[in-house]
């Protein structure tokens, strides 16, 4: 069986699912002024459950690859619950009930509200961290898969991977304020960092949407690799980086001719791909080899490949000191820790239930 053919049958997502994996946020828990950024895959546990996820920054604006260090936020696809994770303790701390089977998370820009987007409730539930209670569910579309933060955190973006379109919802009193179609099961989003454009990865539609959010519309699609799912910008954006999980490639897209300017072949099955501390490197987790490969953004090629500790890597975040990543593990369903320096993996998160999708971190 080719992997193509394979790939479309182990998926749910390819009946009218979605195309996301384990999600990572990092955040924070007290008021921070700040930026926002995602990107979020999509699996299935080795029991046939739906597993996705997402990574997702709330940090000060600083170029894009610093999340920063503290408490993780893990979605919980199985329990239906947000869970607060110490990583220095590898402890739940606090489990609060959201929506039916949440799958992507993100954090608001003043670090208030978490924001869980459940795929079987078909809405966003809103998460007050001071009280630590749902405060809000709101409707969506069929399908909530990714959700995501505009730079001035006004806007939620979620992208519904059944109704194959955008639901976009003001903060400041969670109503919908516009629905956007766009291609086929749509995932992850990512805005540049004046807000004014949004690059949206369509799974099978095998494009990339680039959105005008003054309008809030589809300017154009960008054809990529066979089953797009992260997505990155550069810092001085003028390029952005789109992990392919069939073709095995990441397509690399200059934002000014808005065309593919280059096909790197990377490692099988990419689906997360980060931005690394110094801007410089592009870490793209490989899930069926579980590996993670490193691309030189100057040259646009691999310049190595580094272990990930765990069993089909999702997805990466890094600290802010630029040592260290957390690589999001599907199967093992862990965390692990990489230092990036001896580039060995030094410590394993037990995150406990195997279906876990979400993930925070302070």
């Amino acid at each position: 069986m080719d992997k193509e053919k394979e790939t479309m049958e182990m998926s749910p997502k390819r009946s009218f699912l979605l195309c996301g994996i384990v999600v990572l946020t990092s955040s924070i828990l007290h008021p921070l002024p700040g930026r926002a950024w995602a990107s979020h895959q999509s699996g299935n546990a080795p029991d046939g459950h739906r597993v996705e996820a997402t990574i997702s920054a709330v940090q000060p604006v600083v170029k894009p690859g610093h999340q920063g260090n503290g408490l993780f936020y893990m979605t919980n696809a199985t329990t239906d619950e947000l869970a607060i994770v110490d990583p220095v303790t590898e402890q739940i701390v606090k489990t609060i009930r959201v929506g039916k089977r949440p799958l992507g998370v993100t954090l608001t820009q003043d670090g208030f509200y978490a924001v869980t987007s459940n795929f079987d409730s078909n809405n966003i539930s809103v998460v007050d961290l001071q009280s630590l209670k749902v405060i809000r569910a709101v409707p969506t579309g069929i399908g909530p898969d990714g959700v995501t933060m505009t730079p001035d955190g006004r806007l939620a973006y979620v992208a519904n991977s059944g109704s194959n379109d955008l639901t976009v919802i003001r903060t400041k009193d969670w109503t919908v304020v516009k629905t956007l179609p766009v291609g086929k099961s749509p995932d992850n989003l990512v805005f540049t960092r004046d807000g004014t454009t949004a690059y949206l990865t369509n799974c099978d539609s095998n494009n990339v949407a680039v959105i005008d959010t003054a309008r809030i519309e589809v300017l154009q699609y960008i054809t990529v690799g066979t089953v797009p799912e992260g997505i990155v910008l550069t810092p001085d954006e003028s390029r952005a980086y789109v992990a392919n999980n069939v073709s095995d490639d990441v397509s690399v897209i200059d934002l000014r001719s808005r065309a593919v300017v280059k096909t790197i072949k990377v490692g099988d099955a990419p689906a997360g791909v980060s931005l690394g501390p110094d801007g410089r490197y592009v870490y793209v987790a490989n899930e069926r080899d579980n590996n993670i490969s490193v691309i030189d953004a100057a040259t646009d090629s691999v310049v190595k490949t580094l272990p990930t500790g765990g069993k089909f890597p999702v997805d990466i975040l890094f600290t802010d000191d630029g040592r260290r990543a957390f690589i999001s593990h599907r199967d093992s369903s862990d965390v692990t820790v990489l230092d990036l320096e001896t580039e060995k993996v030094v410590k394993s998160l037990g995150v406990g239930d195997p279906i876990q999708d979400g993930v925070a971190q302070k």
